[in-house]
């Protein structure tokens, strides 16, 4: 069975090299839409790499910042180090022993297990990439997710 610290692992290899795919696109990439009404990819990276701080708050309370919504490629860089901060701080949370961790949210609060943090951030990162691809697609891009999945990351990771 894959383990909780492998899959954060992955998530971290997989991040960058999905965002790296971004580094050189034009800026017309950054507002393109599934449909009128949908998050351009732009927002959507923006949403994955803040996401990561929101899991960090969950986890350990400190506050998460505002980003920037990436409109260009001039912030990808910046972004693949900031998310690559907070995925070793999600892969150093693996290794914690389980509990039950109350995060407030305004005015409300909810309590939820470390593991499932930890679980929610690898699969909500994989569903906005797959977002991602397919308006990619949609407008005629090209990303290849097998590229990032974790056989790729076995492979690439054990054979170095």
């Amino acid at each position: 069975m894959i383990s909780l610290e492998v899959a954060l692992k992955h998530l971290a290899w997989s991040n960058q090299k999905f965002l790296a795919q971004f580094a050189d696109q034009p800026d017309e990439v950054f507002a393109l839409r599934a449909a009128d009404d949908e998050w351009p990819i732009g927002q959507l990276l923006t949403h994955l790499v803040g996401s990561s701080h929101w899991y960090r708050y969950c986890l350990t309370g400190i506050d998460w910042i505002d980003l920037t919504p990436l409109t260009d490629a001039k912030l990808v860089g910046e972004y693949r180090t900031l998310i690559a901060e907070l995925d070793q701080h999600l892969i150093e949370n693996a290794s914690l022993d389980e509990e039950s961790l109350t995060v407030v949210t305004g005015d409300e609060s909810f309590t939820v297990q470390r593991s499932l943090i930890l679980s929610q951030a690898v699969m909500h990162a994989a569903e906005h990439k797959g977002q991602i691809a397919t308006i990619m697609k949609q407008h005629g891009h090209h990303i290849d997710l097998d590229e990032l999945d974790v056989w790729a990351f076995i492979k690439e990771t054990q054979s170095n």
